[in-house]
């Protein structure tokens, strides 16, 4: 294993942000891999697989397992690790520009960036790392949920081959042209230089809520990273069968949030996985203990994915993401 120390210069004189890259060396007869966590800087769930996954990458390493190249970087955001207010980490949206971290990529990463604030530096130095391999993973975690996928909707044979490996729930497809998150744009990339794009995967990993930073989570997120290793040929290993069920399908679009008109307290009457009819009860909403409550109901038959993992609403706030699908 080869490690890298990839300095960026900050926006303030007196500190030095860095990102620490991992590389394991294959013979380059397979497909050349790579993985990043906590690019939203206080989702934790990747960060664990990566730190149980990389014994086993060592291992295969030093024994000419691999067939192709590895390169991880656990924690792909140390700007947004480093912002924090009252004790509550800042990890998805920029402090300075209040932009998304897994938003607003250059479209140029040859551009030279001298005198670009960090956090573009950032993005372009993780697309330039994500562009030479030909997989690409980005760990992400929901506030409450379960394992899900997010990949594009011309690549859904080899998400379900990832969605099987992973055990995931849920499968959803974009269709949009627009690069807007980590593993659309690096996929333009591939489709502006040319680099048989279609050849090329790349995939967002839900790794269930921020409060799912477990051992035994971490194992079984990392044993789902190494089963999908080997079974594109990137590690050479023999693995037992496993029984998997194909995940729900769906549509991003068809992946709804829905918000509550009043504020307060979230009593949920459903739980992640759960499927629902319309009109059923979600969630209520306590406002004035005493008084009616507001009812959170479903505006059509599907699948819970996601809750809040804060039992507090204000007025407007997202309370829960309803999958649009037909009953089983």
């Amino acid at each position: 294993m080869e490690t890298e120390r990839i300095t960026l210069k900050s926006d303030t004189p007196g500190q030095e942000l860095a990102l620490s890259v991992f590389q394991f060396v294959g013979s380059n007869d397979g497909p050349a891999v790579y993985i990043q966590a906590a690019l939203h800087s206080h989702e934790m769930p990747g960060v664990a697989a990566l730190d149980q996954l990389m014994p086993r990458l060592v291992a295969a390493e030093n024994e000419a397992r691999l067939a192709g190249s590895i390169t991880l970087v656990p924690h792909a955001n140390p700007i947004g690790l480093a912002q924090a207010v009252y004790g509550e980490t800042l990890g998805r949206f920029d402090a300075n520009t209040r932009v998304n971290f897994n938003r607003s990529f250059p479209t140029d990463i040859a551009t030279e960036l001298t005198g670009k604030p960090a956090a573009e530096c950032l993005k372009a130095t993780l697309l330039t790392l994500a562009e030479r391999a030909d997989v690409v993973l980005d760990l992400h975690c929901d506030d409450e949920g379960p394992v899900y996928l997010y990949i594009s909707e011309g690549q859904l044979d080899e998400g379900l081959r990832l969605a099987r490996a992973m055990q995931a729930a849920v499968i959803l497809t974009d269709a949009a042209d627009d690069p807007i998150s980590f593993d659309l744009a690096v996929g333009a990339r591939w489709a502006v230089e040319s680099r048989n794009a279609d050849d090329r995967f790349a995939a967002t990993i839900e790794l269930r809520g921020m409060m799912d930073v477990t051992p035994d989570f971490a194992k079984q997120d990392a044993d789902g990273l190494y089963r999908y290793l080997v079974d594109i040929g990137t590690v050479i290993d023999d693995l037992p069968a496993i029984d998997s069920v194909d995940p729900t399908m769906g549509a991003v679009d068809d992946a709804v949030l829905i918000s509550t008109a009043e504020p307060g307290a979230i009593l949920y009457d459903v739980l992640i996985g759960d499927w629902v009819t319309k009109g059923q009860r979600l969630a209520v909403i306590l406002s004035e203990p005493g008084s009616a409550h507001h009812e959170i109901l479903s505006p059509f038959d599907g699948q819970v994915m996601t809750r809040r993992d804060r039992r507090f609403a204000r007025r407007g706030d997202d309370v829960i993401k309803v999958l649009r699908h037909p009953l089983p």
